[in-house]
C-alpha cells in the first residue's frame, strides 16, 4: 500500500514515502511508518549515534497539535469523555482561530512524559508524534502531517464546543484575545463521526495535488 525508504534528501540521509494504492487509510501509514522506524536503522540527526527513539525526550517539549482522533485514543487509555480530557490539552484562541494542543507542564515537557523520559501513551501517541523521527524528509511528508492534523483538529474543535454546550459550558480557553467561539465556523469533514484512523482514507483528507505527487 505504501513504500517507504531510505533516501538522500538534499545531500542528508532521510526517508520518503510513496502511496501505491488509492485506497491507503491514515491507520496504514502509521503502522507502516512505525514499523519502518522500528527496523530502519536511520541516522537520525540527535542526538549523536542515537539509533532508537527510546528513552530521548527531544521532541517531547514542543507544543504538539491534535486531531479528534488523538483526542479520543487518549480518552479510551485514560478512561475518561471529551471534556474530561480537557485537563490533558491546551487551548489558545485568538479571534475565531482556535489551536488545541497537549498540555505542558512548567518546565516545558509533554503532560505524559515520564521521569525516565518514556510515554506514558506511547501506544496511543497522537498522530504526530507518529509521524515524526529526527532525520530528514521531503516536503511532500510535512505537507501530509499538516494537512492531516489541520482536518482533525477542525473536527476536535467542531466537537469538542458541542460536547461542553450539552453540559452547559463553553469551550475553556487557557489563552485567549479576542476570541470568538461560534460552532458555525466549525463545519463537518472527513473525521466527522470516525472512531479511528483506519475509517479514514489519505486520499480523503490530502489535497489532490499533493496526493498525485506522492501515488507511485
Amino acid at each position: 500500500m505504501l513504500q517507504i525508504k531510505k533516501n538522500n534528501i538534499q545531500g542528508l540521509p532521510g526517508y520518503e514515502i510513496k502511496i501505491m494504492e488509492k485506497k491507503v487509510s491514515i491507520q496504514d501509514l502509521l503502522d507502516e511508518l512505525n514499523l519502518f522506524f522500528e527496523e530502519g536503522s536511520l541516522e537520525r540527526l540527535w542526538p549523536e549515534g542515537q539509533q532508537s527513539c527510546y528513552g530521548c525526550d527531544l521532541c517531547c517539549h514542543e507544543p504538539l497539535p491534535l486531531t479528534s482522533i488523538d483526542v479520543r485514543n487518549i480518552c479510551q487509555a485514560q478512561g475518561i469523555n471529551l471534556t474530561d480530557a480537557y485537563k490533558y490539552l491546551w487551548v489558545e484562541a485568538k479571534e475565531n482561530v482556535i489551536d488545541i494542543t497537549l498540555r505542558r507542564t512548567r518546565a516545558g515537557r509533554c503532560i505524559f512524559l515520564q521521569p525516565d523520559s518514556t510515554c506514558s501513551i506511547y501506544k496511543n501517541r497522537p498522530f504526530l508524534c507518529q509521524t515524526y523521527i529526527c532525520c530528514h524528509t521531503t516536503p511532500q511528508i510535512e505537507e501530509l502531517r499538516s494537512q492531516v492534523v489541520n482536518m482533525g483538529m477542525d473536527e476536535l474543535i467542531r466537537a469538542s464546543i458541542l460536547a461542553f454546550s450539552s453540559a452547559g459550558q463553553a469551550l475553556p480557553l487557557n489563552r485567549s484575545h479576542n476570541a470568538r467561539v461560534n460552532i458555525k465556523d466549525w463545519g463537518k469533514n472527513k473525521f466527522t463521526g470516525k472512531n479511528n484512523y483506519s475509517n479514514i482514507l489519505l486520499k480523503d483528507v490530502l489535497s489532490s495535488d499533493l496526493f498525485k505527487h506522492m501515488l507511485l
